[in-house]
Protein backbone atom coordinates (compact mmCIF):
# COMPACT_ATOMS: atom_id res chain seq x y z
CA UNK A 1 0.00 0.00 0.00
CA UNK A 2 1.48 3.38 -1.19
CA UNK A 3 0.82 5.77 1.58
CA UNK A 4 0.84 10.29 1.95
CA UNK A 5 1.81 11.10 4.90
CA UNK A 6 0.40 15.10 5.90
CA UNK A 7 2.33 16.00 8.39
CA UNK A 8 3.25 19.36 10.48
CA UNK A 9 6.11 20.65 12.90
CA UNK A 10 7.13 17.39 15.20
CA UNK A 11 4.07 15.22 14.18
CA UNK A 12 6.71 14.08 11.08
CA UNK A 13 8.11 12.28 14.27
CA UNK A 14 5.53 10.30 14.62
CA UNK A 15 4.65 9.21 10.96
CA UNK A 16 8.32 8.16 10.59
CA UNK A 17 7.97 5.85 13.49
CA UNK A 18 4.90 4.58 11.77
CA UNK A 19 6.00 3.69 8.79
CA UNK A 20 9.34 2.28 10.32
CA UNK A 21 7.19 -0.02 12.35
CA UNK A 22 4.36 -1.36 10.33
CA UNK A 23 4.32 -3.25 7.23
CA UNK A 24 1.47 -2.06 5.59
CA UNK A 25 2.79 0.83 4.11
CA UNK A 26 5.58 -0.38 1.31
CA UNK A 27 5.91 3.03 -0.07
CA UNK A 28 5.59 6.41 1.54
CA UNK A 29 5.74 10.16 0.23
CA UNK A 30 5.27 13.17 2.91
CA UNK A 31 3.91 16.73 3.11
CA UNK A 32 6.23 18.68 5.41
CA UNK A 33 5.37 22.08 6.54
CA UNK A 34 7.71 23.28 9.07
CA UNK A 35 11.31 24.24 7.69
CA UNK A 36 13.63 24.55 11.14
CA UNK A 37 11.69 21.47 12.68
CA UNK A 38 12.44 19.53 9.22
CA UNK A 39 15.59 20.14 10.35
CA UNK A 40 15.90 18.97 13.73
CA UNK A 41 13.90 15.67 12.17
CA UNK A 42 16.78 15.19 9.31
CA UNK A 43 19.43 15.54 12.23
CA UNK A 44 18.18 12.78 14.03
CA UNK A 45 17.05 10.60 11.28
CA UNK A 46 20.04 11.56 8.55
CA UNK A 47 18.67 8.46 6.41
CA UNK A 48 15.17 9.92 6.08
CA UNK A 49 15.47 11.27 2.62
CA UNK A 50 17.97 8.18 0.94
CA UNK A 51 14.56 6.18 2.19
CA UNK A 52 11.86 8.34 1.20
CA UNK A 53 12.17 10.32 -2.43
CA UNK A 54 9.05 12.04 -2.23
CA UNK A 55 8.63 14.56 -0.17
CA UNK A 56 6.92 17.91 -0.55
CA UNK A 57 8.12 20.93 1.82
CA UNK A 58 5.98 23.70 1.38
CA UNK A 59 8.11 26.31 2.88
CA UNK A 60 10.33 25.99 -0.80
CA UNK A 61 6.86 26.67 -2.42
CA UNK A 62 7.36 30.32 -3.82
CA UNK A 63 3.83 32.42 -4.33
CA UNK A 64 5.57 35.40 -5.22
CA UNK A 65 6.39 34.33 -8.48
CA UNK A 66 2.87 33.21 -8.79
CA UNK A 67 0.39 34.52 -11.11
CA UNK A 68 -3.42 34.24 -10.11
CA UNK A 69 -5.44 32.43 -12.55
CA UNK A 70 -9.24 32.70 -11.51
CA UNK A 71 -10.51 30.55 -14.52
CA UNK A 72 -8.04 27.84 -12.77
CA UNK A 73 -9.43 29.13 -9.56
CA UNK A 74 -12.96 28.67 -10.21
CA UNK A 75 -12.48 25.45 -11.26
CA UNK A 76 -11.17 23.54 -8.87
CA UNK A 77 -13.29 25.70 -6.31
CA UNK A 78 -16.30 23.65 -8.02
CA UNK A 79 -14.78 20.09 -8.40
CA UNK A 80 -13.02 20.29 -5.44
CA UNK A 81 -14.58 22.59 -3.06
CA UNK A 82 -18.38 22.35 -3.73
CA UNK A 83 -17.78 25.87 -5.19
CA UNK A 84 -16.84 27.55 -1.62
CA UNK A 85 -13.79 29.60 -1.61
CA UNK A 86 -10.56 27.83 -1.77
CA UNK A 87 -9.63 30.83 0.97
CA UNK A 88 -11.08 28.41 3.30
CA UNK A 89 -8.10 26.57 3.32
CA UNK A 90 -5.90 29.12 3.96
CA UNK A 91 -7.84 30.33 6.71
CA UNK A 92 -7.80 27.47 9.17
CA UNK A 93 -3.96 27.71 8.71
CA UNK A 94 -2.57 29.83 11.68
CA UNK A 95 0.52 30.56 9.66
CA UNK A 96 -1.67 32.89 7.27
CA UNK A 97 -3.95 34.33 9.98
CA UNK A 98 -1.68 35.58 12.36
CA UNK A 99 1.57 34.74 11.19
CA UNK A 100 4.67 33.45 13.10
CA UNK A 101 3.73 35.82 15.81
CA UNK A 102 0.57 33.93 16.40
CA UNK A 103 2.46 30.92 18.08
CA UNK A 104 3.79 32.90 20.40
CA UNK A 105 1.67 35.86 21.41
CA UNK A 106 -1.97 37.11 20.74
CA UNK A 107 -2.12 38.95 16.99
CA UNK A 108 -5.07 39.40 14.81
CA UNK A 109 -3.10 41.14 12.06
CA UNK A 110 -2.89 38.72 9.06
CA UNK A 111 0.53 39.11 7.51
CA UNK A 112 -0.51 38.74 3.99
CA UNK A 113 -3.35 40.37 1.54
CA UNK A 114 -5.99 38.19 0.50
CA UNK A 115 -4.18 38.52 -3.08
CA UNK A 116 -1.36 36.98 -1.17
CA UNK A 117 -3.24 34.07 0.22
CA UNK A 118 -4.76 33.34 -3.05
CA UNK A 119 -1.68 33.04 -4.48
CA UNK A 120 -0.19 31.00 -1.16
CA UNK A 121 -3.57 28.30 -1.38
CA UNK A 122 -3.50 28.39 -5.49
CA UNK A 123 0.39 27.56 -5.36
CA UNK A 124 -0.11 25.22 -2.49
CA UNK A 125 -3.28 23.24 -4.51
CA UNK A 126 -1.01 23.00 -7.41
CA UNK A 127 1.69 21.25 -5.47
CA UNK A 128 -0.22 18.44 -3.12
CA UNK A 129 -2.33 17.78 -6.55
CA UNK A 130 0.81 17.13 -8.27
CA UNK A 131 2.08 14.93 -5.48
CA UNK A 132 -0.66 12.73 -5.54
CA UNK A 133 -1.36 12.75 -9.31
CA UNK A 134 2.32 11.23 -9.39
CA UNK A 135 2.59 9.40 -6.22
CA UNK A 136 -0.56 7.85 -6.68
CA UNK A 137 -1.38 7.08 -2.73
CA UNK A 138 -3.82 3.78 -1.78
CA UNK A 139 -4.63 6.35 1.25
CA UNK A 140 -3.44 9.88 2.56
CA UNK A 141 -3.34 10.01 6.59
CA UNK A 142 -2.90 13.00 8.69
CA UNK A 143 -3.02 14.46 11.93
CA UNK A 144 -5.67 16.85 12.92
CA UNK A 145 -6.12 19.41 9.79
CA UNK A 146 -4.45 23.12 10.45
CA UNK A 147 -2.55 23.68 7.76
CA UNK A 148 -3.84 24.74 3.67
CA UNK A 149 -2.17 21.36 2.21
CA UNK A 150 -3.76 18.98 4.46
CA UNK A 151 -7.41 20.78 4.06
CA UNK A 152 -6.63 20.67 0.00
CA UNK A 153 -5.53 17.10 -0.06
CA UNK A 154 -8.56 16.16 2.39
CA UNK A 155 -11.18 17.60 -0.34
CA UNK A 156 -8.65 15.75 -3.56
CA UNK A 157 -8.61 12.80 -1.87
CA UNK A 158 -12.50 12.75 -1.45
CA UNK A 159 -12.90 13.25 -5.02
CA UNK A 160 -10.51 11.17 -6.35
CA UNK A 161 -11.93 8.28 -4.08
CA UNK A 162 -8.71 7.86 -1.79
CA UNK A 163 -8.46 6.14 1.20
CA UNK A 164 -8.22 9.15 3.68
CA UNK A 165 -7.83 8.66 7.30
CA UNK A 166 -7.42 11.68 10.03
CA UNK A 167 -6.19 11.60 13.30
CA UNK A 168 -6.77 13.47 16.35
CA UNK A 169 -7.74 13.31 20.12
CA UNK A 170 -10.82 12.21 20.88
CA UNK A 171 -10.71 13.74 24.37
CA UNK A 172 -11.56 10.55 26.43
CA UNK A 173 -8.17 8.69 27.74
CA UNK A 174 -5.44 8.31 25.72
CA UNK A 175 -7.62 7.40 22.69
CA UNK A 176 -7.24 9.31 19.37
CA UNK A 177 -9.92 8.99 16.43
CA UNK A 178 -9.13 7.66 13.08
CA UNK A 179 -11.59 8.86 11.05
CA UNK A 180 -12.51 9.34 7.54
CA UNK A 181 -12.96 13.05 7.51
CA UNK A 182 -12.15 16.34 9.13
CA UNK A 183 -15.44 17.69 10.18
CA UNK A 184 -17.14 17.05 13.70
CA UNK A 185 -19.05 14.89 14.24
CA UNK A 186 -16.85 12.40 12.05
CA UNK A 187 -19.30 10.78 9.49
CA UNK A 188 -18.85 7.32 10.63
CA UNK A 189 -19.86 8.59 14.60
CA UNK A 190 -23.11 10.21 13.24
CA UNK A 191 -23.62 7.15 11.26
CA UNK A 192 -23.29 4.71 13.98
CA UNK A 193 -25.29 6.79 16.22
CA UNK A 194 -28.07 7.23 14.51
CA UNK A 195 -28.30 3.88 13.25
CA UNK A 196 -28.37 2.76 17.12
CA UNK A 197 -25.58 0.61 16.52
CA UNK A 198 -24.42 -1.22 20.02
CA UNK A 199 -21.76 -2.97 19.14
CA UNK A 200 -19.32 -1.80 21.67
CA UNK A 201 -17.44 -2.30 24.88
CA UNK A 202 -20.52 -1.19 27.22
CA UNK A 203 -18.32 -2.41 30.26
CA UNK A 204 -15.71 -0.22 29.14
CA UNK A 205 -17.59 2.67 28.38
CA UNK A 206 -18.98 2.64 31.90
CA UNK A 207 -15.84 2.63 33.77
CA UNK A 208 -14.11 5.17 31.59
CA UNK A 209 -17.44 7.41 32.31
CA UNK A 210 -17.03 7.21 36.13
CA UNK A 211 -13.39 7.77 35.74
CA UNK A 212 -14.00 11.02 33.92
CA UNK A 213 -16.60 11.84 36.68
CA UNK A 214 -13.86 11.71 38.91
CA UNK A 215 -11.36 13.18 37.03
CA UNK A 216 -11.52 14.74 33.95
CA UNK A 217 -8.82 14.13 31.90
CA UNK A 218 -7.20 12.93 29.09
CA UNK A 219 -3.85 12.24 26.37
CA UNK A 220 -2.25 15.92 26.55
CA UNK A 221 -3.52 17.28 29.54
CA UNK A 222 -1.01 19.45 31.94
CA UNK A 223 -2.30 19.20 35.38
CA UNK A 224 -2.32 22.68 37.68
CA UNK A 225 -0.75 22.13 40.80
CA UNK A 226 -1.10 25.82 42.68
CA UNK A 227 -2.98 28.01 41.33
CA UNK A 228 -1.50 31.09 43.42
CA UNK A 229 1.91 30.51 42.17
CA UNK A 230 3.53 32.79 39.99
CA UNK A 231 5.89 29.58 38.87
CA UNK A 232 2.68 27.93 37.39
CA UNK A 233 2.11 31.08 35.35
CA UNK A 234 5.67 30.44 33.64
CA UNK A 235 5.18 27.20 33.35
CA UNK A 236 2.10 27.11 31.00
CA UNK A 237 3.48 30.16 29.23
CA UNK A 238 6.55 27.90 28.05
CA UNK A 239 4.16 24.54 27.57
CA UNK A 240 6.14 23.44 24.51
CA UNK A 241 9.47 23.38 26.17
CA UNK A 242 8.77 22.65 29.95
CA UNK A 243 10.10 18.98 29.27
CA UNK A 244 12.51 19.38 27.44
CA UNK A 245 16.10 18.26 29.19
CA UNK A 246 19.18 20.94 29.50
CA UNK A 247 21.84 19.18 27.31
CA UNK A 248 24.30 20.63 25.56
CA UNK A 249 24.53 23.84 27.14
CA UNK A 250 27.80 25.41 24.77
CA UNK A 251 25.53 23.94 21.47
CA UNK A 252 22.83 25.71 22.64
CA UNK A 253 24.75 29.67 23.23
CA UNK A 254 25.80 29.22 19.83
CA UNK A 255 22.65 28.51 18.94
CA UNK A 256 21.29 31.78 20.00
CA UNK A 257 24.36 34.00 18.56
CA UNK A 258 23.62 32.65 15.53
CA UNK A 259 20.10 33.41 15.89
CA UNK A 260 20.43 37.08 17.15
CA UNK A 261 22.74 38.08 13.84
CA UNK A 262 21.94 36.16 11.08
CA UNK A 263 17.92 35.08 11.97
CA UNK A 264 17.04 38.32 13.25
CA UNK A 265 15.41 36.33 15.82
CA UNK A 266 16.17 39.18 18.34
CA UNK A 267 13.17 41.58 16.67
CA UNK A 268 11.26 38.51 15.95
CA UNK A 269 11.01 35.30 18.26
CA UNK A 270 12.80 35.86 21.10
CA UNK A 271 11.11 39.36 21.20
CA UNK A 272 7.67 37.60 21.16
CA UNK A 273 9.02 35.17 23.82
CA UNK A 274 10.13 38.13 26.20
CA UNK A 275 6.46 39.62 25.96
CA UNK A 276 4.74 36.09 26.66
CA UNK A 277 6.46 35.73 29.75
CA UNK A 278 6.26 39.71 30.82
CA UNK A 279 2.44 38.95 29.85
CA UNK A 280 2.63 36.02 32.31
CA UNK A 281 3.85 37.93 34.98
CA UNK A 282 1.03 40.54 34.60
CA UNK A 283 -1.59 38.22 34.23
CA UNK A 284 -0.27 36.91 37.34
CA UNK A 285 -0.51 40.26 39.42
CA UNK A 286 -3.61 41.30 37.34
CA UNK A 287 -5.83 37.93 38.24
CA UNK A 288 -4.36 37.62 41.75
CA UNK A 289 -5.43 41.47 42.60
CA UNK A 290 -8.56 40.77 40.90
CA UNK A 291 -9.65 37.27 42.20
CA UNK A 292 -12.91 36.62 42.53
CA UNK A 293 -14.33 35.50 45.75
CA UNK A 294 -17.76 34.30 45.37
CA UNK A 295 -19.45 33.93 42.18
CA UNK A 296 -22.89 35.59 41.21
CA UNK A 297 -26.22 33.00 42.00
CA UNK A 298 -26.84 33.20 38.26
CA UNK A 299 -24.28 32.33 36.10
CA UNK A 300 -23.20 30.86 32.97
CA UNK A 301 -19.73 30.01 32.54
CA UNK A 302 -17.76 30.43 29.06
CA UNK A 303 -14.26 29.08 28.76
CA UNK A 304 -11.62 30.79 26.38
CA UNK A 305 -10.75 28.89 23.96
CA UNK A 306 -6.35 29.00 23.26
CA UNK A 307 -5.58 30.56 19.98
CA UNK A 308 -5.06 29.89 17.52
CA UNK A 309 -5.94 26.30 17.48
CA UNK A 310 -8.00 23.98 15.52
CA UNK A 311 -11.39 24.30 17.20
CA UNK A 312 -12.19 27.92 16.62
CA UNK A 313 -10.07 27.91 12.87
CA UNK A 314 -11.83 24.94 11.57
CA UNK A 315 -14.59 23.97 13.38
CA UNK A 316 -15.52 27.09 15.03
CA UNK A 317 -14.70 29.92 11.92
CA UNK A 318 -17.47 32.28 12.86
CA UNK A 319 -16.58 32.92 15.81
CA UNK A 320 -12.96 33.14 16.10
CA UNK A 321 -12.97 37.01 17.27
CA UNK A 322 -13.79 35.86 20.90
CA UNK A 323 -14.56 39.12 22.93
CA UNK A 324 -17.02 40.09 20.13
CA UNK A 325 -18.63 36.76 21.24
CA UNK A 326 -18.54 37.40 24.74
CA UNK A 327 -20.58 41.08 23.85
CA UNK A 328 -22.97 38.94 22.03
CA UNK A 329 -23.64 36.23 24.49
CA UNK A 330 -23.94 38.86 27.11
CA UNK A 331 -26.30 40.84 25.05
CA UNK A 332 -28.57 38.42 24.94
CA UNK A 333 -28.63 36.52 28.43
CA UNK A 334 -31.65 37.01 31.08
CA UNK A 335 -31.22 40.06 32.80
CA UNK A 336 -30.30 38.70 36.22
CA UNK A 337 -27.87 36.30 34.66
CA UNK A 338 -24.18 37.02 34.40
CA UNK A 339 -21.32 35.75 32.17
CA UNK A 340 -18.02 33.75 34.05
CA UNK A 341 -15.39 34.23 31.54
CA UNK A 342 -12.77 31.64 32.22
CA UNK A 343 -9.32 32.12 30.97
CA UNK A 344 -7.70 28.98 29.31
CA UNK A 345 -4.24 28.13 30.91
CA UNK A 346 -2.61 27.20 27.80
CA UNK A 347 -4.05 31.10 27.39
CA UNK A 348 -0.90 31.88 30.01
CA UNK A 349 1.12 34.45 28.26
CA UNK A 350 -0.36 34.53 25.12
CA UNK A 351 -2.76 37.39 25.53
CA UNK A 352 -1.86 40.69 27.25
CA UNK A 353 -3.19 42.07 30.07
CA UNK A 354 -5.24 44.84 28.27
CA UNK A 355 -7.53 42.18 26.80
CA UNK A 356 -8.54 40.85 29.97
CA UNK A 357 -9.38 44.47 30.85
CA UNK A 358 -11.45 44.76 27.90
CA UNK A 359 -13.54 41.73 28.47
CA UNK A 360 -13.83 43.40 32.00
CA UNK A 361 -15.68 46.12 30.64
CA UNK A 362 -18.04 44.33 29.32
CA UNK A 363 -21.68 44.33 30.88
CA UNK A 364 -22.40 41.41 33.36
CA UNK A 365 -19.55 39.53 32.58
CA UNK A 366 -16.94 38.06 35.65
CA UNK A 367 -13.37 37.12 34.40
CA UNK A 368 -11.32 34.59 36.14
CA UNK A 369 -7.94 33.08 36.10
CA UNK A 370 -6.69 30.70 33.83
CA UNK A 371 -5.45 28.64 36.53
CA UNK A 372 -9.11 28.75 38.84
CA UNK A 373 -10.39 24.69 38.70
CA UNK A 374 -12.77 24.38 36.27
CA UNK A 375 -15.28 21.59 37.90
CA UNK A 376 -15.33 23.88 41.09
CA UNK A 377 -16.79 27.03 38.73
CA UNK A 378 -18.72 24.30 36.79
CA UNK A 379 -20.93 22.65 39.44
CA UNK A 380 -23.04 25.94 39.92
CA UNK A 381 -23.64 27.28 36.65
CA UNK A 382 -27.03 26.75 34.88
CA UNK A 383 -25.13 26.36 31.63
CA UNK A 384 -21.72 25.81 29.76
CA UNK A 385 -21.68 27.85 26.46
CA UNK A 386 -19.16 27.32 24.20
CA UNK A 387 -17.66 27.83 21.08
CA UNK A 388 -16.37 24.42 19.87
CA UNK A 389 -14.68 23.56 23.57
CA UNK A 390 -13.88 20.36 25.62
CA UNK A 391 -15.08 21.74 28.22
CA UNK A 392 -18.70 20.95 26.41
CA UNK A 393 -17.94 17.23 27.55
CA UNK A 394 -16.74 17.86 30.95
CA UNK A 395 -20.15 19.83 31.46
CA UNK A 396 -21.97 17.06 30.19
CA UNK A 397 -20.92 14.13 32.32
CA UNK A 398 -21.17 16.77 35.92
CA UNK A 399 -24.72 17.42 34.52
CA UNK A 400 -24.83 20.55 33.10
CA UNK A 401 -26.54 21.83 30.12
CA UNK A 402 -24.49 22.85 27.44
CA UNK A 403 -25.16 25.53 24.30
CA UNK A 404 -22.45 25.56 21.67
CA UNK A 405 -21.85 27.36 18.69
CA UNK A 406 -19.19 25.79 16.63
CA UNK A 407 -18.75 21.91 15.53
CA UNK A 408 -18.38 19.57 18.24
CA UNK A 409 -17.84 15.50 18.31
CA UNK A 410 -20.38 15.65 21.51
CA UNK A 411 -23.18 17.30 19.60
CA UNK A 412 -24.44 13.72 19.16
CA UNK A 413 -25.95 13.08 22.25
CA UNK A 414 -29.53 13.54 22.88
CA UNK A 415 -30.59 17.69 22.86
CA UNK A 416 -31.95 17.34 26.36
CA UNK A 417 -27.92 17.80 27.49
CA UNK A 418 -26.54 19.72 24.66
CA UNK A 419 -27.81 22.29 22.30
CA UNK A 420 -26.24 23.95 19.02
CA UNK A 421 -27.13 27.30 18.44
CA UNK A 422 -26.45 29.77 14.94
CA UNK A 423 -27.92 33.00 16.52
CA UNK A 424 -27.42 34.49 19.35
CA UNK A 425 -30.58 35.84 19.69
CA UNK A 426 -31.78 32.38 20.42
CA UNK A 427 -29.93 32.47 24.02
CA UNK A 428 -32.98 34.98 25.16
CA UNK A 429 -35.45 33.09 23.23
CA UNK A 430 -34.99 29.03 24.45
CA UNK A 431 -33.06 30.34 27.83
CA UNK A 432 -35.67 29.01 30.58
CA UNK A 433 -37.14 26.57 27.94
CA UNK A 434 -33.82 24.27 27.78
CA UNK A 435 -33.48 25.20 31.33
CA UNK A 436 -36.50 23.54 32.37
CA UNK A 437 -36.14 20.72 29.58
CA UNK A 438 -32.78 20.05 30.91
CA UNK A 439 -32.85 15.94 31.62
CA UNK A 440 -29.55 14.56 32.47
CA UNK A 441 -28.87 10.30 30.49
CA UNK A 442 -25.85 8.66 31.52
CA UNK A 443 -26.88 6.14 28.69
CA UNK A 444 -26.45 8.32 25.88
CA UNK A 445 -23.09 9.39 27.13
CA UNK A 446 -22.40 5.46 27.85
CA UNK A 447 -23.45 5.76 24.31
CA UNK A 448 -21.28 8.05 23.01
CA UNK A 449 -18.12 6.39 24.67
CA UNK A 450 -19.14 3.41 23.00
CA UNK A 451 -19.17 4.63 19.50
CA UNK A 452 -15.41 6.93 20.27
CA UNK A 453 -13.70 3.38 21.35
CA UNK A 454 -15.15 1.93 18.03
CA UNK A 455 -13.47 5.00 15.64
CA UNK A 456 -10.78 5.24 17.97
CA UNK A 457 -7.60 3.56 18.99
CA UNK A 458 -4.80 3.94 22.31
CA UNK A 459 -2.24 6.76 20.92
CA UNK A 460 0.12 8.92 23.86
CA UNK A 461 0.45 10.93 20.92
CA UNK A 462 1.71 13.56 22.80
CA UNK A 463 3.48 11.89 26.15
CA UNK A 464 5.53 9.03 24.47
CA UNK A 465 5.75 10.25 20.89
CA UNK A 466 6.23 14.05 20.85
CA UNK A 467 7.15 13.84 24.51
CA UNK A 468 5.49 16.84 25.63
CA UNK A 469 5.29 15.46 29.12
CA UNK A 470 7.38 13.05 31.74
CA UNK A 471 7.33 9.18 31.35
CA UNK A 472 7.01 7.42 34.67
CA UNK A 473 8.43 4.66 32.34
CA UNK A 474 12.24 3.71 31.33
CA UNK A 475 13.05 4.06 28.03
CA UNK A 476 13.07 0.41 26.90
CA UNK A 477 9.62 -0.07 28.40
CA UNK A 478 8.72 3.42 26.51
CA UNK A 479 9.43 1.49 23.09
CA UNK A 480 7.94 -1.12 23.68
CA UNK A 481 4.53 1.21 24.14
CA UNK A 482 5.43 2.57 21.21
CA UNK A 483 5.87 -0.17 19.13
CA UNK A 484 2.34 -2.00 20.75
CA UNK A 485 0.41 1.48 19.79
CA UNK A 486 1.99 1.48 16.32
CA UNK A 487 1.05 -2.03 15.58
CA UNK A 488 -2.75 -1.21 16.95
CA UNK A 489 -3.27 1.69 15.13
CA UNK A 490 -2.13 -0.55 11.84
CA UNK A 491 -4.28 -3.79 12.70
CA UNK A 492 -7.32 -1.06 13.16
CA UNK A 493 -6.23 0.55 9.62
CA UNK A 494 -6.43 -2.96 8.33
CA UNK A 495 -9.89 -3.93 9.72
CA UNK A 496 -11.18 -0.27 8.73
CA UNK A 497 -10.74 -0.71 5.34
CA UNK A 498 -10.57 -4.81 5.10
CA UNK A 499 -7.15 -4.80 3.82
Amino acid sequence: MRALFLTQSNSIDFFYELQKNTSIFKEVAYVATNKNNYKSFLKKNPKFEYENKNILKDWTLEFQNEEIDKKYIENIEKKYFNSSSILNSAKIDRRYVGGLKSTFVQNYKTTLSNKELLKTTQLSFKAILKLINDFKPDIIIGFICVTAIEYQAFHIAKKHKIKYLNLRPSRIANRFFVVSDISDPPKEMVHDYLEGLNDFDNKTSEEILNNLKSHFSYEGVVPIKEKDQLKEYLKFSTINSRFIDQKFFLEKILKYFHNIFFKNYLFTIYKWNISKKINSYRSYKYFKKNEIINMPNKYVLFPLHKEPEVQLLLHGAKYQNQFEFIKKVSDNLPDDVQLVVKEHPMGVGYRPVSYYKKISKIKNVILIGPLEDLSSILKNAQFLITIAGTSAFEAMIKKIPVIHFGDLPFELVSNNMINKFNKFEDLRLKYFHLLKSYKYNEEELIKYIGICLKHSTPLDFYSLFLKKSKSNIDENSIIKEKTLQLKLLEKYIINKFNL
